[in-house]
């Protein structure tokens, strides 16, 4: 598995594994503390724990889940308003994610390819998993990058749902990233957005575009 050294790097502890049809493996963090999220106050007071269940990329097609031993804190600071906490793992997923960071990402990749359909279909033999609403979800939550002005794009159109409803994505030609999706592929559409980026030397358009 490459998570593992990952997570052993960062402070976390395997408490068991289990293998079957699936692979289950069950972590607890190695330090005895946690910083409030609101005013960053250290804690080492336990007021409880609960479990929590991510789903990771498959191991040879077989699905893996990672099981969080969680802690809740008590908040040291008595004027904060969050007086109990629970403790993040951002090195794994994202507060109240059901996937970790590597499976987002792998659902990214296929939709910005696919679309959400047809990236579901793919991600379903991979043994990935995520439903359409899933990879189309992810895929809205991007942020363009920002670190630097694009000169060079490729438009394409893009599928929300394919056969049905498509979009327009852009993308960095430099640096091969996806820059947004607009919501429809129309002329007017691609033409407000190159009027808010004029910093656009080149653009490489697909020849079924309109």
């Amino acid at each position: 598995m490459i998570i593992l050294p990952e997570l052993f790097d960062q402070g976390m502890q395997l408490l068991q594994v289990t293998v079957a049809d699936e692979i289950t493996l069950t972590f607890c963090a190695t330090s005895p503390s946690a910083a409030c999220p609101d005013c960053g106050i250290i804690s080492a007071r336990v007021h409880s724990r609960y479990s929590r269940t991510l789903h990771d990329l498959p191991n040879r097609r077989r699905p893996v889940h990672l099981v969080l031993q969680v802690r809740r804190f008590r908040c040291q600071k008595s004027t904060c308003a969050r007086k109990i906490f629970a403790e993040q793992f951002p090195q794994l997923a994202r507060p109240h994610a059901q996937r970790t960071l590597q499976l987002q990402e792998a659902l990214c990749q296929v939709g910005i390819v696919l679309g959400g359909q047809a990236g579901a279909l793919l991600a379903s033999q991979l043994g990935l998993s995520g439903s359409r609403d899933t990879i189309l979800r992810l895929l809205r939550t991007i942020e363009p990058s920002v670190a630097r002005t694009p000169k060079k794009i490729g438009i394409d159109e893009w599928a929300w749902k394919r056969g049905h409803r498509y979009g327009t994505i852009v993308c960095d030609l430099e640096r091969s990233i996806p820059l947004d999706l607009l919501p429809d592929r129309s002329v007017d559409t691609v033409a407000a957005w190159l009027q808010q980026h004029p910093s656009i030397e080149l653009i490489s358009r697909d020849g079924s575009c309109e």
